[in-house]
Order: structure tokens, then sequence, then C-alpha cells
């Protein structure tokens, strides 16, 4: 580790037409190639403490300082090798952890919904990342499992990106939808690895959410009915975590959103939607195109913000 001069935000931009990162004077940076439709094109994922520290292993660029580390991984992935990718990106962040607690990891997955090998990449990759879960923690892995989302993007690199606390994490779980941990085998040999949501001090995090009813798909076809049951999804989590409303929720400091359609065309049908029902605006809520999860999904939103008090 070297010492940094000065605080460094780590940041993710998006509308590129390939996935790179980069740790210098500008901080830790990576780009996505997943088409930007609406919303700042840089999302700040988190800033660091002056003084923050450097962290280097095979496959992170990471930044640390007294309580929090955050890094980007930027991996190749050939035709047959995501879920190796997917496990040793985890077991790789289990060792860069130390005392620290992952509360949110994003994940952008090529050709997500692709099954090269009779087994779609979404599930692979779940695969991968469950054996890594399982192998570090044991019986306790469900326990440990962070806020998260993974969504398809064009090329062959595997982007993972991730914010750790000292202070352990709270995960949180939706009663309308079974924990996605206890997913059915309907939905993969492993089911994905984890929590609905977490809440890390102050520092809230909302997983992508979709228009799941237990673990059942709803709406499908319909952009429309899969918007208002994902808002739903939001609304519950929301008062899981003590809140009113969803527009006390969109109140608080730092909050933002992301979204990510399925179809481009949809957002001139969704953006008012989400306008009206969310507090989406220009400023606090970037909406890419991407693949999502599960084939039969249209869209899928994240949010994250910071409890006042």
């Amino acid at each position: 580790m070297t010492d940094l001069q000065c605080a460094r935000p780590v940041s993710v931009g998006f509308g590129e037409t390939q996935a790179t990162v980069d740790l210098g004077a500008g901080g830790l940076h990576a780009t996505i190639p997943a088409p930007h439709l609406a919303g700042p094109p840089v999302e700040i994922l988190g800033k660091l403490h002056p003084g923050a520290t450097r962290c280097e292993s095979d496959r992170f660029q990471a930044l640390a300082d007294d309580a929090r580390l955050m890094g980007i991984a930027v991996c190749h992935v050939g035709p047959e090798d995501l879920e190796t990718v997917s496990r040793a990106c985890y077991t790789e962040l289990f060792r860069l952890l130390g005392d620290r607690h992952a509360a949110r990891v994003w994940h952008y997955v090529p050709a997500i919904n692709a099954s090269p090998d009779g087994l779609e990449n979404y599930r692979v990759f779940n695969v991968g990342r469950r054996q890594a879960f399982d192998a570090h923690f044991g019986v306790d892995a469900e326990r440990q499992m962070p806020a998260a989302s993974a969504v398809g993007i064009p090329g062959q690199h595997f982007v993972m990106a991730f914010d750790a606390w000292v202070v352990p994490p709270t995960f949180l779980e939706n009663p309308q939808q079974t924990p996605a941990y206890h997913y059915p085998t309907t939905y993969g040999p492993k089911s994905p690895s984890f929590a609905r949501a977490a809440s890390a001090g102050a520092h809230i995090y909302l997983s992508g959410t979709a228009s799941i009813r237990g673990s059942e798909t709803v709406h499908v076809g319909d952009s429309q009915g899969q918007f208002d049951v994902t808002a739903t999804n939001l609304e519950t989590l929301a008062t899981a975590l003590d809140y009113p409303s969803w527009s006390a929720v969109a109140a608080e400091p730092d909050f933002s959103m992301k979204v990510y359609l399925r179809h481009a065309e949809s957002l001139a049908t969704l953006q008012p939607l989400l306008a009206k029902r969310l507090g989406a605006s220009a400023a606090n809520t970037i909406i890419l195109q991407a693949d999502i999860c599960r084939a039969d999904l249209d869209l899928e939103i994240e949010a994250s913000f910071r409890r006042r008090s």
C-alpha cells in the first residue's frame, strides 16, 4: 500500500466502447459498455477520506481508508470460464476484505442471458459466486451476502465493483419476495447470493430490484406492469427500513437510482412513471440499456442514499 495525498472518488462511466479500470490521480474509475439513455453518464459509487491507501491484487484495483474499502475488477472472460472468473473474483474479494464486510457489490456480466454450454451465463456466474461464499464462510455464508445487482453488457469482460465497511452491515429482505439465496433450482443449480438491501451505518443500498413476487417473474411482456411491481418492491424495502414512504427515501442526502431497461424504446413510457412514483430526475437517476438477469424481465432498479439520522 502507498499513501494517497487526497480523497479519491470511486466511479463508473457508462456508454463507453469497452470495459476498463484505472487507478490514478483522479481516483478509481471504470468504464462500462452499457448504452447510456438518460441521467448522469458517470456514477460515483463512493468517496474515500484523504489519506486513503492504494490496494492492488491480481484482479482488483482498490482504495481503503479507516472505515471503508472499495474496489473494481475487469476480467476477460473466454467462452467457457465465467464460473471460474466469478469464483476467483469472490475468493480474491474475501482475501482483500480482512476485517471489513462487503455491503454492496455490482456485477456486469457479458451476454448474461446467453447459454453457450446449455446453462444461461447468469446461472453459470451464480455457481461460481456461491461456491466462493460457501468455501469462505461455510454454514454462515447466507448471513454474509451483500446487496447486489447483475446485468448484462456486450463484449467479453466481466466487471465487479464492491463497497465494504469496517462496521458490519445489516442485511434486509423483502417479505413479498423469497430471499434470492433460497430460490428453487428452477432458477439454476446455485441460487443467487445476495440480500435485498444493506445498511452500513448511515449508508443504505437497495439491490437490483425487479418484477418478482415470491420467486416468480410477474407481468411477463408488460413493462408497465413490471414497473408497478418493481416500484412496490422498493416501497416495501423503504418500509422495512422504517421510512413512512418512498418520498421520504427520495428526500435523503445523496439519493440516487440506476434503472436498467432491456428495451431502449421503453424509456419514453417509463421515464414519466419513474419521476411520478419514485422521484426520479435527470440529476439523480441514471438510465441504461442492459439485459436483465432473467430473460423475461424488462427492467431492474437499484438505489442508494444516506440516512439523515
